[in-house]
């Protein structure tokens, strides 16, 4: 059983649940209504279904035989979906992620890394000052299993050059049942005993860099010999039965060959997603970045450009404060793409992880709707991209108040793709979506 995220916006209320290892992501799957929000809230794990439909009874004024059926078939449907699950034994779980947590979760263990990326967006080589130990880390890991933010992942820097830290994180969280745990690496470091250390620790999942399809191609970006080495590490992972998420970042040096580098990451994987290098870290003023046209086809390369499927759900502004980014010296952000220095919420040695929620600015941020932004209100598809990123207009623009002016106009050349390329279902849910934000106005 997961928490459930319950997104709401003027086009309606949506439900959704974690992804399994993308922190900034999450899975909608329908559109509620306040019925199916109260029977949510009532499914905490310590109820059985005779006791949450003796409440929802009482709270409709319906009789129990009236709503039986359909509490039967909607909770079957969460229940297929992975949303719920039924327990022998009651045992609490916030039903509805309220704001007062880590939605989920990125550790950095370190700054420190074996390799030298020129686009590096946590711009790792030498380990910080002052980074966390294990005596950090103690009561840092009593916390997350309290509050079970999933996704969780461990991240750097190259992790693994903190190995045993690595393995302690894995065998005291892998057993928590209501989280997904991962690690990103990039794999240089991985053995067949290390690769087995890993799995024995309880690790699943592993999210692995790999930006070329061949050895010149990626180790002119990442360094000699290190093609070889990832690919390797990736076998090990995979043999020892850990799923392998292959992560592809274009720039300009190995932007000529994405549809290659789509397909090599698709064959040697478990899953894999291809995105654009955005300018944070080393990447900052970099040759390497790509144009908005570049982007968008680095974006659209993800569907048949001949006939689009997604999903298309209103969103109102990124998730921005529920994946909060935990630096290896302990200092903690609303998320991996607002690590500045007026953005600290706190630092793990004298904060909580739910007191950084109570602060102004995770209020504030918490708070940013599209109508917040200048730009969005009256922007027919400000729904469909829901302003992209907060993090990105910030960087680049210095306000959390202006459309993203890394990928405003991908959004709007996606969108008008959509509407000329899209299949039917996916077409008319954008013309409907489109149609009713207008009404707005």
């Amino acid at each position: 059983m997961r928490t459930a995220l319950v997104r709401k916006t003027p086009l309606g209320t949506y439900l959704g649940f974690p992804h399994d290892f993308m922190i900034e992501a999450f899975t909608i799957l329908l559109e509620i209504d306040e019925s199916a929000e109260m029977l949510l809230t009532f499914c905490d794990g310590t109820r059985t279904r005779e006791q949450i439909l003796q409440l929802l009874a009482e709270e409709s004024g319906e009789p129990v035989e009236a709503i039986a059926d359909g509490f039967d078939e909607f909770v079957e449907y969460l229940v297929g979906e992975g949303v719920l699950e039924w327990r022998e034994e009651p045992s609490y779980i916030e039903p509805i992620y309220n704001e007062t947590r880590p939605f989920s979760l990125t550790v950095a263990l370190t700054n420190a890394c074996n390799l030298q990326c020129s686009f590096c967006a946590v711009e790792a080589g030498p380990p910080l000052q002052n980074e966390l130990t294990l005596d950090d880390v103690v009561p840092l890991v009593e916390q997350i299993k309290k509050l079970k933010p999933t996704p969780f992942a461990v991240s750097g820097g190259e992790p693994l050059l903190k190995k045993e830290l690595v393995l302690f994180m894995f065998e005291e969280l892998c057993p928590v049942r209501e989280m997904s745990v991962s690690i990103f690496t990039n794999a240089t470091l991985v053995t067949k005993d290390c690769a087995q250390q890993l799995y024995d620790a309880g690790l699943r999942l592993a999210r692995v860099s790999v930006d070329g399809h061949t050895e010149q191609v990626h180790d002119a970006l990442r360094g000699k010999g290190t093609f070889r080495k990832t690919i390797q590490g990736i076998n090990y992972l995979r043999d020892v039965g850990i799923h392998v998420d292959a992560a592809a970042l274009i720039c300009r040096t190995n932007y000529p060959y994405l549809s290659e580098i789509r397909a090599f990451v698709r064959e040697i994987a478990d899953s894999y997603a291809v995105t654009p290098v955005y300018p944070m870290g080393k990447a900052i003023g970099s040759d390497l970045l790509l144009s908005s046209e570049e982007r968008f086809k680095v974006r659209l390369s993800g569907f048949d450009p001949e006939r689009i499927q997604a999903a298309i759900i209103p969103r109102d502004v990124c998730i921005i404060g529920l994946p909060p980014y935990i630096r290896a010296d302990g200092d903690i952000f609303p998320c991996f793409y607002m690590q500045l220095p007026e953005f600290k919420l706190g630092n793990v040695r004298e904060n909580d992880l739910c007191e950084i929620y109570r602060t102004d600015l995770m209020q504030e941020l918490l708070g940013l709707t599209l109508t917040d932004i200048d730009g969005c209100r009256n922007c027919d598809i400000r729904y469909f991209c829901g302003g992209a990123c907060r993090g990105s207009a910030y960087r680049v623009g210095k306000s959390l108040r202006i459309p993203d002016p890394i990928d405003c106009e991908v959004y709007k050349a996606l969108a008008q793709k959509t509407l000329e390329k899209g299949d039917e279902n996916t077409r008319e849910a954008l013309e409907k979506l489109i149609a009713s934000t207008r009404e707005m106005k």
